[in-house]
């Protein structure tokens, strides 16, 4: 099994030469179509394996049925402007996967939105959710310190803030355990806005799988969480959804 950080390499590598050899095929700056169909078609191979690997298997079939396309060995003769859009399309497919899997903000407000439906809307309501303006700013937005969303309960009224932390695997501590690493800074930080708005705070921490659809997930208490490394039995120890509706209530 790849590990996250030498998946995102695979996945950018792959992409970036699939990419390419379509770039050549389409501006028509080498003749030999032979060998950049079959390049293209193992490019989209590998891409598709890689999406069934992560669970998009829509993805990995439309990956699949694309390097059918490409197949130099048994052709498809179409007109070249088809070829052109098809080649256009598939580059700006693979260009948009490339980045909606590897890119850390895009699979962060992903494992946001699996968080918030956790929460139905028959329960609670969602008051804020961070916008994350500063990643679009040349300054520095405090409210994007904040936890990423607060709820409200809608039998009590009473209001919670949940902030969103998803990996794709458990990381090592120093001495080998396995765990969560977790900023104190970060920490600090969602303590002073449960300070100013009387309100709870919970971490969810998501573990392996997708974005959208993690192996695991555990709601802790902000309080709790001291140390900058967590262990794992330690993370394992916290609360449903369900169970920080009770706790709530």
């Amino acid at each position: 099994m790849l590990s996250p950080k030498a998946r995102i390499v695979l996945i950018r590598t792959v992409a970036v030469i699939t990419c390419i050899l379509l770039i050549v095929i389409s501006l028509g700056i080498s003749t030999n179509f032979y060998a950049l169909r079959l390049g293209t078609m193992v490019g989209l191979f590998v891409l598709a394996a890689l999406s069934f690997l992560l669970g998009y298997n829509r993805i990995g079939l439309g990956g699949i049925a694309l390097g059918l396309l490409f197949n130099p060995i048994f052709s498809v003769h179409l007109p070249r402007y088809i070829w052109t859009i098809i080649d256009v399309l598939t580059l700006g497919g693979i260009a948009y996967f490339a980045y909606w899997e590897t890119d850390s903000y895009k699979k962060g407000t992903r494992f946001e939105q699996y968080v918030a439906n956790l929460f139905p809307e028959s329960d609670v309501v969602i008051m804020n959710r961070t916008r994350d303006i500063s990643k679009f700013s040349n300054r520095l937005v405090v409210s994007d310190m904040y936890p990423d969303f607060v709820f409200k309960n809608k039998k009590t009224g009473r209001s919670f803030a949940v902030e969103c932390k998803w990996r794709g695997q458990w990381a090592k501590g120093n001495s080998g355990e396995l765990g969560f690493w977790w900023s104190q800074r970060q920490r600090a930080h969602y303590e002073e806005y449960a300070r100013m708005n009387g309100i709870p705070v919970f971490v969810a921490f998501g573990i392996g799988g997708t974005p959208e659809k993690p192996k695991e997930i555990y709601f802790l208490e902000l309080s709790h969480l001291q140390y900058t490394f967590l262990k794992q039995s330690f993370v394992r120890s916290g609360k449903s959804s369900s169970e920080i509706l009770r706790v709530t209530a």
